[in-house]
């Protein structure tokens, strides 16, 4: 039977063990494990699931340092953030990678971009980094409801050194039509798994031609009714795929489809 599994995070490792696992074994487990992984100074436990539309982890310290604070490196970029206070998965890594690879080739100069539910800024840090290595002029627009993480997003941007690439818009993604006033080419939607599409947002800042990432949960029929539900006859040919498994046999999905 699997012990335990893992998510390391630069110098602070996440377990998450099998039902009914005692506390004490719990952290008998992590101290073994920090003794053997020189490079971890604190161990947690996933206690629960990502809850709210903040996507706060429940936490729980085991062995080493209590710091909850960590920098983790992720392809060629450096992200700075509180493991307790804001939302990050590694295990989207490869995703974040060949979505931004992709989109890369589309962009052209002074196109706008905009990252809804941006978190700590790891899409459009991993994104901005490509088109600055490219020399294209463009500008993403970052938006985030949880203000810790604008707060990380912010310092991620200069550790990054992208401010001249990406710029913060914090609050609820609601009220973007009405805050930014523009419309975009290109909108990236990473959400969480909520019962809100915020598709009907996201056509409010489109315009003929835009080309909408969209994160769907569940399965795959049940994503493309909703899409189908809430963005209507609006949109163009729906192309779909897994973007990894959020728990056994349930998937997230990345839908890709262009406004008319």
């Amino acid at each position: 039977m699997r012990k335990f599994s893992q998510d390391v995070l630069g110098s602070i490792a996440i377990l998450k063990f099998p039902e009914k696992t005692l506390l004490n074994k719990k952290k008998k487990l992590a101290k073994e494990f920090l003794r053997k992984n020189n490079q971890i100074k604190g161990v947690f436990e996933k206690a629960g699931k990502i809850k709210g539309r903040l996507r706060k982890a429940e936490i729980r310290f085991l062995a080493g340092d209590k710091n909850q604070e960590t920098t983790y490196l992720e392809n060629g970029c450096k992200f700075k953030f509180d493991i307790n206070e804001t939302y990050f998965s590694p295990r989207l890594a490869s995703h974040r990678k060949e979505v931004s690879e992709e989109l890369a080739k589309k962009i052209k100069n002074n196109q706008k971009i905009l990252v809804m539910f941006a978190g700590v800024a790891p899409l459009p840090i991993t994104l901005g980094k490509i088109l600055k290595k490219q020399n294209k002029k463009v500008k993403i627009i970052s938006n985030e409801i949880n203000r810790k993480a604008n707060k990380y997003a912010k310092e991620n941007i200069k550790l990054n050194h992208l401010e001249y690439f990406i710029e913060i818009i914090s609050g609820d993604a609601k009220k973007l039509p009405t805050k930014l006033k523009q419309k975009f080419d290109i909108i990236l939607m990473p959400r969480a798994n909520l019962k809100n599409t915020f598709l009907k947002t996201a056509l409010k800042l489109s315009k003929k031609g835009t080309l909408i990432y969209y994160h769907g949960f569940g399965e795959r029929e049940s994503v493309i009714e909703e899409i189908k539900k809430d963005a209507g006859g609006k949109i163009g040919k729906i192309k779909i795929k897994k973007a990894g498994e959020i728990a056994p046999y349930r998937f997230r999905w990345l839908v890709k489809f262009r406004v008319k």
